[in-house]
């Protein structure tokens, strides 16, 4: 796949040879199964058009530009992840548009003649609503005019979960709540963050305590006992996390692992999030 990084500005746009694409647009928090259909849509479109899929999307997060206070924005998906996620789907092009003032004044029209004509666009496909260009000015039925006659339009419909719809949004709180065991209705799966071990030492009763040491980026749970499975080297362990420390650029996991365990600190594991759980007798463990 290939990346390329955009970035508004008053001088003109990047030069990049383009070619006829197929875009998919959105942010694509978490890629959860909206996105999925979102994606897979625009992939069956490419195919048959024998022309690559691009996926447009935008970072950071549009509140992160607009909120006064100027609070971090913590993502299901950082930029990395959402990276691999997106190679694995199958994109062959991901466009990141840095989103920020400059780009945030930008006419619905302006958008569409610099960031989808400019870069090759033949037919987009968004969620029914992706709004765009100024104060989100911009929604389908313009982005449908717009493209007559140079573009198609495909528009994704609604993708629900016992009534509600299924979105970042309903997710982060899902995840904010630790109601990790539903996630997977909305997710595909169960929600993941990545890092590294930090320490590693034996406690009493032969348990294993791991610190692992997740980039600030990542949402994570408020905190609690939560039964985890952890993915190192392609092996899976089970266990619990017992606390979480959120620091300014970076959180500490506390997992407790009954397993044989003898990995190194510095190697890299997968943190599956399977449900919030109550641990009988962890209530007296010491951790720092």
């Amino acid at each position: 796949m290939e990346t390329i990084y955009l970035e508004h500005s008053n001088t003109g746009l990047s030069f990049i040879e383009s070619q006829p694409c197929v875009f998919a647009l959105g942010f694509f928090d978490g890629v959860h199964f909206g996105h999925q259909r979102l994606i897979q849509t625009a992939k069956r479109i490419s195919e048959e058009k024998g022309v690559p899929l691009a996926v447009m999307t935008f970072y950071p997060h549009p509140r992160q530009v607009f909120d006064k206070n100027n609070a971090p924005i913590k993502y299901l998906t950082p930029l990395h992840r959402k990276q691999e996620v997106l190679r694995n789907m199958g994109v062959d092009k991901l466009f990141i548009v840095k989103f920020d003032p400059n780009f945030a004044k930008l006419s619905p029209e302006d958008f569409v003649e610099q960031y989808l004509i400019y870069y090759g666009c033949i037919h987009v496909v968004a969620g029914y609503d992706y709004t765009y260009g100024y104060k989100g000015h911009g929604n389908m039925e313009t982005l449908k005019k717009s493209g007559q006659g140079r573009f198609e339009v495909t528009v994704v419909n609604k993708i629900s979960y016992n009534k509600e719809k299924i979105g970042s949004t309903q997710i982060r709180q899902l995840v904010s709540e630790g109601e990790m065991e539903i996630i997977p209705k909305h997710l595909g799966s169960y929600y993941k963050v990545n890092g590294y071990i930090a320490r590693s030492h034996l406690l009493k009763n032969d348990m294993q305590e791991l610190v692992i040491k997740v980039d600030a980026d990542y949402l994570v749970p408020q905190e609690g006992h939560y039964q985890i499975q952890l993915n190192v080297h392609n092996i899976l362990y089970h266990g619990t996390i017992q606390k979480i420390s959120i620091r300014d650029n970076y959180t500490l996991l506390y997992a407790y692992i009954y397993e044989d365990f003898n990995l190194s600190i510095g190697s890299l594991v997968d943190v599956k999030w399977l449900k919030s759980i109550y641990v009988p007798g962890m209530e007296n463990i010491n951790v720092v």
